[in-house]
């Protein structure tokens, strides 16, 4: 077995069992394929519509390239990622990272999030050389596949992303740890010797002003000075406490609980934050070695920022893409459909999206755009109506005049 692979550094037996549970809760199919897109583990029957399109696909690009694909995008995306295969139906992926590598990708569907009709087949009918008799028996097939709600389909993804980064924090690089304890050890050593020869002992004062500079770390992300003055901070817990494990333990939480508050007033979500205490107690309990406590923390601060930055920015990053589409192509003929397309997302879901992160419609804000850019060349240009309509997207003058009625208050021909 190749020395990279995933399962060196993560329990095959925890990620199959947490997999196997997503399977039987959401009755969705999951697998785990690595970075060449091979299958590890599958949970659940593969659907007949699958393997009739597989059939017939001619494309030159097959499941496997789909899913490795979709992985690298949800890599970049930093989240789980909804995308739509080449065969029209929609899947969950999640990348497997570790220490900055992909080793592969937890894919979850095939799923639908309406109910199909002849529409499905026939734009494969136009993209795909299928026959008559393939079509009507995936059209066929095409009712055994799960219909899901776009609403839910998000709420789906929201645990699919804390499951996947909950097995992923406990299953940390054995032989990366290691390393990390120790660097981390003879940083905490530095600091006590600092300490000791600053009269730390006769003092005992507390330095209060590098722990308020270490939360202002945590807010901006600087995790490395974060890091440091963490391990300065455990310096003087250690020295201090004079390596009583128990008092150690409970100034750790402390240090851990105002962290944390000082996340939640930023914004984290409330739920992630105390998810990671509840792991980092449990982990804390389970310590023995007072450097194995310290490292645990360290390991789990930095993880818990990544998520904090990681939570403010789900899913902005897919309308991001789909505003600055429609920036460039706003005098063009698109639709919702067309940037989904272009973004690899369902319609629907890309439509729920973009509501929930801009509070409006995909129609109204392009709309918006189109009317500003006709308003600015109304005042600036002596263009006629009509040309001007055209460039910024509509084919029908009367209904660009509607438009931008409704939006400015005004006709074009009031407005100039």
């Amino acid at each position: 077995m190749d020395n990279n692979h995933v399962f060196k550094y993560i329990s095959e037996q925890e990620l199959g069992g947490m997999l196997n549970a997503f399977h039987a809760i959401t009755r969705l199919n999951i697998s785990l394929i690595d970075e060449n897109g091979r299958e590890l583990l599958q949970y659940g029957e593969k659907y007949p519509y699958c393997m009739e399109f597989a059939r017939h696909n001619k494309s030159g690009r097959n499941c496997a390239q789909e899913h490795v694909r979709a992985g690298e995008m949800a890599r970049d995306f930093g989240e789980a990622y909804v995308f739509c295969c080449h065969s029209g139906m929609n899947h969950i992926v999640y990348p497997i990272m570790i220490k900055g590598k992909q080793f592969g990708s937890a894919v979850a569907g095939p799923f639908l999030m309406d109910e199909p009709d002849s529409a499905l087949v026939t734009d494969l009918s136009k993209e795909k050389a299928i026959p008559a008799e393939g079509l009507v028996r995936l059209m066929n097939y095409s009712s055994g596949i799960p219909v899901i709600d776009p609403d839910l389909v998000n709420q789906i993804s929201v645990i699919f992303n804390y499951l996947m980064r909950s097995i992923l924090v406990e299953s940390r690089q054995v032989i990366a740890a290691n390393k990390g304890k120790l660097l981390q050890q003879s940083r905490i050593n530095e600091s006590i010797q600092l300490y000791k020869n600053s009269g730390f002992r006769e003092e005992k004062m507390y330095p209060v002003e590098l722990e308020n500079e270490l939360i202002s770390c945590i807010k901006v992300n600087n995790t490395e000075r974060a890091r440091e003055l963490l391990n300065e901070l455990l310096g003087h817990i250690l020295l201090y406490e004079g390596h009583d494990t128990d008092h150690i333990k409970i100034r750790i939480i402390e240090l851990c609980s105002l962290l944390s508050r000082a996340s939640i007033n930023r914004g984290a979500d409330v739920n992630m934050v105390l998810g990671m205490n509840q792991r980092l107690i449990t982990a804390l309990a389970a310590s023995k070695n007072i450097y194995d406590i310290c490292y645990t923390f360290q390991d789990n601060i930095e993880i818990f920022t990544d998520n904090l930055f990681l939570t403010q920015e789900k899913n902005s990053r897919i309308v991001k893409n789909a505003v600055e589409y429609i920036a460039r192509h706003f005098s063009e003929e698109i639709s919702l459909a067309s940037v989904a397309d272009t973004l690899h997302v369902n319609t629907s879901y890309l439509s729920t999206l973009f509501r929930q992160v801009t509070g409006t419609t995909f129609k109204e804000y392009l709309n918006r755009i189109r009317i500003e850019e006709a308003a600015r060349l109304l005042s600036n240009t002596d263009y006629p109506v009509m040309e001007i309509a055209i460039a910024c997207g509509y084919k029908d003058q009367s209904y660009f005049t509607k438009v931008f009625k409704k939006l400015t208050g005004l006709t074009p021909k009031q407005y100039r």
